[in-house]
C-alpha cells in the first residue's frame, strides 16, 4: 500500500508541473490561458469531493482508487497529443475528475488500516511516504523533460499512475467494513 501511495501521490503533484511546462513550450498558450486551464482541472476535481465520499462509503477505498490513479494516468497520457488550448483543457478536466475521484481515499485507506492504539502515528508515517511521492512527482517530471523531452516525461509520470492503480488492484485489500 506503501508503493501504490508513494506512486499516487507522485502523479497527483506532478500534474501541476507537466501541464503548465507542456502549456507553455509545446503549445504556446499565455499565462491567463494555462491558469484557466489548470483553473477548471481544479473545479472539476474539487466536485468531486462528495460522489467520491459516497462511493467510497458504499463500495470500497479500491473502488475509488484504482480508477482515480488510472483515469490520471490516462489524462497524463493523453498531455502529449494535445495540440492547442481546447484538447488540453478537455485532457485537464479529465485529470481533475480521475483525481477527484479519489478525493480522500487514500488517506482513508491509511487510516483504515491503522493499528489499534498507534493510529496518530501510523498516519503520520503514512502521510510521510505520500509527501516523499509528492516531492518526487515534479522532480521526475523535471529530470526527465531534461533530459528526455516533456512529452516522453508525461509518459513516465502516467506510468506511476497505472502503477499506483495495478498496485492497489493487485496489491492492497480492500478495507472498507
Amino acid at each position: 500500500a506503501s508503493v501504490a501511495q508513494t506512486f499516487g501521490q507522485m502523479i497527483r503533484a506532478g500534474r501541476h508541473l507537466i501541464i503548465p511546462l507542456y502549456a507553455a513550450n509545446q503549445i504556446g498558450l499565455d499565462v491567463a490561458q494555462i491558469g484557466l486551464i489548470m483553473s477548471i482541472s481544479a473545479i472539476v476535481d474539487v466536485s468531486m469531493f462528495v460522489p467520491a465520499g459516497i462511493l467510497m462509503d458504499r463500495f470500497g477505498r479500491k473502488v475509488a482508487s484504482v480508477p482515480s490513479f488510472g483515469v490520471m494516468a490516462l489524462g497524463v497520457a493523453l498531455i502529449p497529443l494535445s495540440t492547442d488550448f481546447k484538447t488540453l483543457m478537455l485532457v485537464g478536466i479529465l485529470i481533475g475528475l480521475g483525481n477527484g475521484l479519489g478525493s480522500g481515499a487514500m488517506m482513508t485507506l491509511g487510516a483504515d488500516m491503522a493499528p489499534m492504539g498507534a493510529t496518530g502515528e501510523f498516519l503520520g508515517i503514512w502521510r510521510l511516504i505520500g509527501d516523499v511521492g509528492g516531492a518526487a512527482g515534479p522532480l521526475v517530471v523535471g529530470t526527465v523533460a531534461g533530459s528526455l523531452g516533456l512529452a516522453r516525461s508525461s509518459y513516465v509520470l502516467a506510468g506511476f499512475g497505472f502503477a499506483a492503480s495495478l498496485t492497489i488492484a493487485l496489491l492492497v485489500r480492500e478495507t472498507r467494513q
